[in-house]
């Protein structure tokens, strides 16, 4: 189930080229994932809202 909500950052971070053991892998993937599912959430709520 986990690896659902980590896809998006996993999948940025490889095609970039990290580490697997990279604590800048972890930094990375957080942030891309917080990106991505922010945006995601807030299209969700914008959309259910008008």
């Amino acid at each position: 189930m986990s690896a659902a909500f980590l896809f998006p950052g996993d999948t940025l971070c490889n095609l970039i080229g990290v580490s697997q053991n990279s604590d800048h892998r972890m930094i990375l993937r957080s942030f891309f994932n917080m990106l991505f599912w922010g945006t995601v959430g807030t299209s969700v709520i914008l959309a259910t809202m008008l």
